[in-house]
């Protein structure tokens, strides 16, 4: 919630001070509209006529390279923002691409052996955590998904044998079992199984006690 007022004072603040009184490294103003930043070029629009300008960054006093890099800041988080917004979240059966995902988003990833077909822990970990629309919000903007899934016992066999090193760095005694994995494949924590009386604010607690270490 903090994020996303955060991101509406910023573009609103983009948006009302577009137009505006810019003064150079001498001091002289020129009134004009900020149309857009690109690279060490700031492109405003001028008069009546509305002719563009390409003006590098360097040329404004110093307030009104504050001001830029302000609304650089802005658009950059408003990109970000949307960018979760449109994230699809998937659970991975391929390590490789739930490091990818994880790596170019600088989230952790959660690592889960399951079984639902014939555990009914496994079972009860999703109806109460991982498909409630709290925990999904959260993993939105918090995680990556990667799945082992044992559901049948003969392909879960057949991935241990494939992914054996990961076996043995994140080894599963019972099931479910769930790992907090760095983008780098390191071992944050191991979260464990699953609690009856479990919803997505203890689940959350339980990931968060890895990640704001």
């Amino acid at each position: 919630m903090k994020k996303c007022a955060i991101a509406v004072i910023a573009i609103g603040f983009i948006c009302s001070a577009q137009g505006r009184v810019w003064t150079n490294t001498e001091g002289k103003t020129l009134e004009a509209k900020l149309i857009r930043v690109s690279g060490d070029k700031v492109f405003l629009e001028v008069g009546r006529a509305r002719k563009v300008h390409a003006l590098d960054i360097s040329y404004f006093a110093q307030a009104d390279q504050d001001f830029i890099a302000e609304y650089k800041r802005g658009i950059e988080e408003r990109l970000k923002l949307q960018a979760i917004k449109d994230r699809s979240l998937r659970w991975h059966s391929d390590f490789s691409k739930a490091q990818a995902e994880a790596k170019e988003l600088g989230y952790p990833i959660l690592f889960l052996y399951t079984a639902p077909s014939w555990c009914g822990w496994c079972r009860v970990l999703e109806d109460n955590v991982l498909d409630q629309s709290e925990f999904k919000a959260y993993a939105k903007e918090n995680l990556v998904f990667y799945i082992a899934d044992f559901s049948d016992r003969d392909e879960g066999e057949e991935w241990k044998e494939e992914n054996a090193e990961l076996y043995k760095k994140f080894p599963c005694k019972g099931f479910p079992c769930t790992y907090l994995v760095s983008p780098s494949g390191k071992k944050l924590g191991k979260i464990g199984g699953a609690e009856k009386d479990w919803g997505p604010p203890e689940f959350i607690k339980k990931i968060e006690k890895f990640t704001k270490k």
